[in-house]
């Protein structure tokens, strides 16, 4: 028993010498790998739309407009921080790999994460900061894709400029997007993340004239927009989150279609104009949905209007101020409320189903909403100048 005791003794103590031992060595030689480098592309044969695709398995990229005269079509700055034990006589090559250069023709760019080696420490305490900054021409239309698996994304544009498609995708991470006044987007505009937030703000005549499409998995969405133009209509989804809408004088030309599958959304749209009948559809399965719409001038064509939630409740706030805009309302819920406040005035009641006293009128443009809950309430407040 005493020998045995000795052996457990003897191995503890090498146990912890060697522990002591191995992370003194790691603290020894610890510290930073700093890398900046930067790429150009300048094609031989420039194009009318200059496609660029920016890729990194890990970090941040941000997009930017040249503030002063740019030689190049696009310029790709990368800093690249590593820290962590066990960094002495490394360098960067040894965690990351450039896909390329850009060289004349190539227009992609990949930031690679090598594999771990499972046998050296300095992989294990490591820790990253990658920022990716991307400069862009005023003068150039470009088509951009960008795709991050852990990090975000961040782009503002400049006034006035054109781009084309816009396709950008993070992973695990957030993208923020700023168009700034008078941009115009030609092509399709996509932002999607899969685990993270979405925020997106449009200012003063910005025009979107293919489709125009939000979406995430996990993670919030949020859109705000001011006099901007939606002349395909937008699409907003997300699946699991909030998703929270400010549109003000804002014209859109198609349909406005909101989906969340658990959690809720709230759309507040000021003076929104349309150029087409449309409809405007609002759903979630599990969740509340807040609509609030305030008209002081003429809508500009008919609305149809689904809003439904299978598990949750419905508020709406309508207000018109002026006579050429009518509503009309019917509810419907399985298990749950329906209550209603508007004065006689403005409208009358018909069972569920709640009347501008102009809806009928064939020279105006109205509201047709239909609500529908499963198990909860619905809420409306109205008021119309008739």
């Amino acid at each position: 028993m005493r020998t045995y005791k000795i052996v457990i003794i003897f191995i503890s103590a090498l146990l912890v010498g060697g522990t002591i031992g191995f992370f003194s060595t790691g603290v020894m030689t610890s510290g930073s790998i700093n890398q900046h480098s930067s790429y150009t592309y300048d094609p031989s044969v420039p194009s009318p739309v200059e496609s660029l695709k920016i890729q990194t398995d890990i970090g941040k990229i941000n997009f930017q407009y040249n503030t002063s005269n740019l030689a190049h079509l696009a310029t790709v700055d990368v800093d690249i921080k590593i820290s962590g034990l066990f960094m002495e006589g490394k360098d960067y090559t040894a965690f990351f790999n450039p896909e390329t250069e850009w060289w004349p023709l190539e227009n992609e760019f990949y930031l690679k994460v090598l594999p771990d080696i499972w046998f050296d420490p300095s992989y294990w305490f490591k820790s990253y900061d990658i920022t990716i900054n991307v400069t862009l021409r005023t003068d150039i239309t470009y088509d951009i894709t960008a795709i991050v698996n852990v990090g975000s994304i961040e782009m503002t544009t400049a006034n006035g400029v054109d781009l084309n498609i816009l396709d950008m995708q993070t992973i695990t991470g957030s993208i923020n997007f700023v168009s700034k006044e008078n941009t115009n987007f030609l092509g399709n505009f996509n932002l999607v993340t899969t685990t993270g937030s979405l925020t997106m703000v449009s200012l003063e005549n910005s025009t979107f004239e293919s489709a125009f499409d939000l979406s995430t998995v996990t993670g919030s969405l949020d859109l705000t927009a001011c006099m901007s133009n939606f002349t395909q209509g937008m699409n907003l989804e997300t699946i699991t989150g909030s998703l929270n809408t400010l549109l003000t004088s804002c014209v859109l030309g198609d349909d406005l279609i909101g989906s969340v599958t658990t959690g809720s959304i709230e759309l507040n749209m000021d003076d929104t104009a349309y150029t087409n009948d449309s409809e405007l559809n609002l759903m979630t399965t599990t969740g509340s949905i807040t609509l609030d719409i305030g008209h002081t001038n003429d809508i500009g064509a008919n609305i149809t209007s689904t809003i439904q939630t299978i598990t949750g409740s419905i508020n709406i706030i309508y207000n018109d101020e002026v006579a050429n805009v009518g509503a009309q309302f019917g509810s419907s819920t399985t298990l749950g409320s329906i209550n209603y406040v508007y004065l006689p005035a403005e409208f009358s009641r018909v069972s569920d189903v709640i009347t501008s006293m102009n809806y009928n009128d064939p020279y105006i443009n109205s509201y047709a909403f239909t609500c529908t809950v499963t198990t909860g309430s619905i809420d409306v407040a109205a008021s119309s100048t008739v």
